[in-house]
Formats: C-alpha cells, structure tokens, sequence
C-alpha cells in the first residue's frame, strides 16, 4: 500500500454565493426542471429550494467548475503528469456539461482524470480508501474536493461553498496515517493533539488549513479530521511532520 504524504494543500471559497428561488425560473427554464427533480427526491418543498447563481460573464462559472479551476491554480503549476481525482457531490448547475473535462481543457491537464461523485459528505474521507491502491508508487496524486452546490435548501442545508485541492506524494510534510467510515474509534492506536470536524466534505479540511496557516500546529503533532453528517461519520488521521515545510495557499470567489 502507497504511504500518503500531503505536500500541497490550497482552498478556495465562495465568499457570497447569490441563491435564486428556483420557482422564480419559467417552468421550461432547465435549471427550474433539475431543481424540481433535486428537491423531489430531498423531500424538500419546491418553493424552497435556491439556484446558485454563477459569477456574471464567467464561462467557467456558468459551467459550474470556476471553483475547481480556482483550486487547482491555487496548487501552482503542475509538476509532472499526475493524476487529478475530482470529489463532488451532485447535482451539477447543468447536468448537460461535464466540469471534470471543462477543467482539465482548460488549464491542459498533462495526467489522467478521475471523477467520484455522490460520497456526499464523505467526499473528504472515505476518498483515501481508494487513493492507497489507486496512486503508484512512482508518482504523486493531484485532488480536489469540492462543497460548491448548485441547488441548496437553506433551512436544511450549510455549504460551505468551497474547494479544497492537495497534492500527494510519497514523501512529505504531512503524512496520512489512517482513515476510516464510522466513528473515529479505530485511530490505529495513535492519540491526536488537534480535531477538526463539520458536516460537509470540506469542513474539516478548512480547519486544518487554517490552523496550518497560523502556526498552530507543532512539528510531529497529529490531527483528526471528523466528518458527521446526517447519516454517516468518516475519519481522517494526519501527523504534521514538517509543518512549516506543507505549501499552502488560498482563492476567494466573490458571489
């Protein structure tokens, strides 16, 4: 199994997403039809259900992967041809264009890409089950985990309207030791110094940047990271062994 090391690790964020009531479009309108089906199978009344507006005169907004782009620049340019393995939960703003191709169109993507939807909020976790066979032991693994929904209900849902990108590799600063689906009760032995949680695939994640940025965590201490949503937990272990040494860097989308 590849030892998972985090080298790089950037965020961008939406800093005022605009919400359109979905019942305001024209019945023919397609995001008013794929916002009907969204809040049919949420359960959710169909006058509460928002559209999240993209960014004006931006196509890659419009094409609903502006924050995916804006996370993997963040990154800097890339290094070699690694992998690019995209997390995000669905549905897209139009089910009719593919934001993994778009982006890797438009920034050249010299790798392979990869698409995992539907892990809802365990996008963040339950994603390192598949990289510790997927990436090779001769290269390095390029990620982004995306919280952007397109279609939100506000009195139930709190996004956080966010991209969080990393480069793996087998060496480095940060290293993934375990990770787990459940309550983070199976640690492998180790105790942790710093806890980071929320309810969405970036949440946790946001915190650890943060905490990076600052200096609050020490040479050799290690961090949980805890996702719980409404019906599944899922767990992350970190140990910080070069803190100083972890590229960081980050992006705001205003609207």
């Amino acid at each position: 199994m590849t030892a998972l090391y985090i080298d790089s690790l950037a965020v961008t964020v939406r800093t005022r997403p605009r919400l359109q009531p979905s019942a305001g479009l024209p019945h023919t309108h397609l995001r008013r039809q794929v916002a009907d089906l969204v809040a049919r199978q949420r359960g959710v009344p169909l006058v509460r259900m928002t559209v999240r507006q993209p960014a004006d005169n931006d196509i890659a907004d419009a094409g609903d992967f502006l924050v995916i782009q804006r996370a993997l620049a963040a990154l800097g340019p890339q290094e070699e041809d690694q992998t690019l393995y995209l997390v995000r939960s669905g549905p897209l703003l139009d089910p009719l264009l593919a934001p993994l191709a778009a982006t890797a169109h438009s920034l050249g993507w010299r790798g392979d890409e990869l698409g995992v939807s539907h892990l809802e909020e365990q996008g963040g976790t339950l994603l390192f089950g598949l990289l510790a066979w997927a990436v090779p032991q001769d290269a390095g693994a390029t990620v982004v985990i995306v919280d952007d929904p397109a279609y939100v209900d506000p009195l139930t849902e709190s996004p956080a309207y966010a991209a969080v990108s990393m480069r793996l590799r087998r060496e480095g600063p940060l290293r993934v030791h375990a990770w787990g689906e459940g309550l983070p009760q199976g640690t492998d032995g180790r105790a942790y110094t710093h806890k980071f949680h929320g309810a969405r695939a970036c949440d946790a994640w946001l915190g650890l940047h943060a905490a990076l940025s600052s200096g609050a965590i020490g040479r050799g201490e290690t961090a949980l990271l805890h996702t719980a949503g409404e019906e599944r937990e899922g767990w992350v272990l970190v140990e910080a062994v070069e803190p100083d040494h972890v590229r960081l860097a980050g992006s705001r989308i205003e609207g």
